[in-house]
């Protein structure tokens, strides 16, 4: 449930950007749209450095609590 919801809040870009583009003000940006919108006005380095920073944070969430759930199966 939580790996489920931490992939949902990632996948929200899409309909952000479609709707709002971030706005009114930064209202409703996430980090993916922030991301993107540096890369748009071409800091090309800022936006990679996001993108690894991203990475990284999802990276340290996701293997932990993978290898919790994973020893918390009862074999059949």
């Amino acid at each position: 449930m939580i790996l489920l919801s931490l992939i949902g809040g990632l996948r929200s870009f899409d309909l952000i950007w479609a709707m709002t583009r971030g706005g009114p003000g930064f209202t409703s940006d996430v980090i993916a749209s922030v991301i993107y919108k540096q890369y748009q006005a071409g800091f090309y380095g800022l936006s990679t450095a996001g993108n690894v920073v991203l990475f990284l944070v999802v990276t340290a969430i996701v293997v932990p609590l993978s290898r919790l759930l994973n020893r918390k199966e009862v074999d059949l």
